[in-house]
């Protein structure tokens, strides 16, 4: 019959690896831990214990004779001791083994340690390093044995692994509350509001815009002063004027873009800009070629566009000076407005545009005086600002007298009463001039008909626009113009001379001063091919 194991006594183990001999337990100052404890530390399964020590074996190889105790069993040496006892498992079951169990299962339960110690055991090392063995190992060196490595989780235990749903777990539907029912006339007015919501906010957009537009207009607007002087050409002309009698012709260009073609909204039609710069080329080169023709002296252009979008941005005045060569030049802005914001939906836009004064002689100065203006703000911001330009020309053989040229485009679309203001400034400085010993020619477009023209071409019912009327000069003074041919035709529609709709005036001429001696003043009829205006060609004589 085989013997039970019996593990070995505290005090033979402390008297085997202790290098001082064991005091009694009386003596002992320190309370050793029991053999429970180091049993529950180092264990190690029933299989193990029986391969590594068995019953039948009475006297292991390395066994001392001394050390046999009962059942024949010997302690290993100090290193076989440790890894014995590392062996050694034994898990404190939760109820005791069953009553047939093998004797190596009997044998440990009956040496297990009880479930209530809930101290740590401590591991034998720290007991040898207790009792000063030689052999211990170091408190910090880690150890070999797998039994002893933590062991990692696996990955669905880690704290930080991310939490399924289960897959048949429904998902969570939230009911919706049941809404009530509107009636038709309640959806009608909620559209309503929501359109009106639209349209107010359209409103207050269109406001601000308009109020930004009219802002910006009002700090660009054009201001000149009472005198500035002219802009001149490229072409400069040495030649002083040493004859009496000479030639000077007006002509009214219509900014190239009114040609017979042409209506403008201003009278009745609905024309705002050119029709294309083809055609407003077409209709300068036309105009080139009648002022070629005339071979005039001296020419008064009106409305001639340096950078605007009813002309395409063409400069005209250059293009005039260029093409016709030997002509001096001297420009006068009077309408200057970066957009002009009417008529809707197609607007005038972009203007630039002034009077243009040529001369085959010398230009010994050229002053721009500007004219009253009858608007207020905010007509005043996009309208054109009147002026006359005042060009002085001398005279071969004298340095008393000068030769005073003024061109002018005089107010259109007002009451009456800018006109009336405007032509008694203009007379006023005529007056003013010939006082100084100087001859002075004026010419242009008055917008206000010579007296005698009305009874000609009198004013139908149906006109648009109705020209003012100039009245009487002082004594000496004089108009000169030709009414035979009418020299400008209302733009209501497009040149029809045998319809009864077409208005003509005669409101394009000179105004002479008491020493100009007036020999023939005539109305080109071009037919208003090229602009609503046809040219007048005027020779005067000056006396001593």
């Amino acid at each position: 019959m085989e013997q039970p194991l019996i593990p070995p006594e505290q005090d033979d183990l402390l008297r085997e690896y202790a290098d001082t001999p064991l005091p009694d337990e009386a003596d002992m100052t320190k309370e050793l831990p029991s053999v429970d404890d180091i049993l529950r530390e180092f264990t190690a399964p029933p299989a193990q214990i029986d391969e590594d020590v068995r019953p039948d074996e009475p006297n292991p190889p390395d066994s001392s004779p001394a050390d046999a105790g009962e059942g024949d069993f010997s302690l290993p040496e100090e290193v076989a001791l440790k890894e014995a006892a590392a062996d050694f498992t034994v898990t404190p079951p939760a109820e005791a083994l069953p009553e047939e169990a093998d004797s190596a299962g009997n044998h440990l339960n009956a040496f297990s340690a009880p479930e209530a110690d809930t101290d740590e055991a401590a591991p034998l090392d720290d007991i040898l390093r207790e009792f000063g063995a030689e052999n211990a190992a170091p408190a910090d060196a880690p150890s070999d044995d797998p039994l002893l490595q933590p062991e990692e989780l696996p990955e669905r235990y880690r704290a930080d692994a991310p939490e399924e749903a289960p897959d048949n777990c429904p998902p969570t539907v939230v009911s919706r509350p049941v809404q009530k029912k509107r009636s038709t006339a309640r959806k009608v007015l909620h559209v309503f509001a929501v359109i009106g919501k639209y349209l107010l906010a359209l409103v207050i957009a269109l406001v601000i815009a308009v109020a930004g537009l009219f802002g910006y207009l009002t700090l660009a607007e054009y201001n000149p002063a009472h005198a500035e002087l002219a802009e001149r050409g490229a072409v400069n002309v040495s030649k002083k004027l040493d004859k009496k009698t000479f030639s000077i012709l007006t002509l009214n260009t219509g900014y190239g873009a009114l040609g017979e073609d042409a209506d403008f909204f201003m009278d009745g039609g609905k024309g705002v800009r050119g029709e294309s710069e083809e055609q407003v080329r077409d209709n300068m080169l036309g105009i080139e070629a009648i002022v070629r023709s005339a071979d005039a002296d001296f020419v008064f252009l009106q409305e001639v566009d340096t950078d605007s979008a009813r002309s395409f941005g063409l400069n005209q005045w250059l293009q005039y000076e260029h093409d016709l060569e030997d002509y001096e030049t001297r420009f006068a802005l009077n309408y200057s407005c970066d957009y002009v914001p009417y008529p809707l939906p197609t607007t005038i836009g972009r203007v630039h545009s002034g009077i243009v004064t040529f001369s085959r002689y010398d230009i010994s100065s050229a002053t721009r005086y500007s004219l009253p203006c009858p608007f207020s703000w905010p007509t005043r911001i996009a309208n054109l600002k009147r002026c006359m330009l005042v060009t002085r020309i001398p005279l071969d053989g004298t340095d008393e007298k000068e030769l005073v040229l003024i061109n002018f485009h005089l107010e259109a679309y007002d009451d009456g009463a800018g006109k009336i203001r405007q032509t008694t400034q203009l007379m006023n400085y005529l007056v003013e001039e010939y006082e100084k010993g100087n001859y002075v020619i004026a010419g242009g477009d008055f917008n206000q008909c010579f007296p005698g023209t009305t009874d000609i071409y009198p004013m139908k019912e149906t006109s648009e626009w109705t020209a003012g009327h100039l009245g009487p000069l002082p004594q000496g003074w004089r108009y000169a113009y030709d009414a035979s041919t009418p020299t400008c035709r209302l733009l209501n529609q497009p040149y029809d001379p045998g319809s009864e709709l077409t208005q003509y005036y005669v409101i394009d001429g000179f105004i002479v001063s008491p020493n100009v001696e007036l020999n023939t003043v005539k109305t080109l009829n071009e037919e208003f091919v090229y602009t609503d205006h046809n040219p007048v060609l005027m020779e005067i004589t000056l006396n001593p």
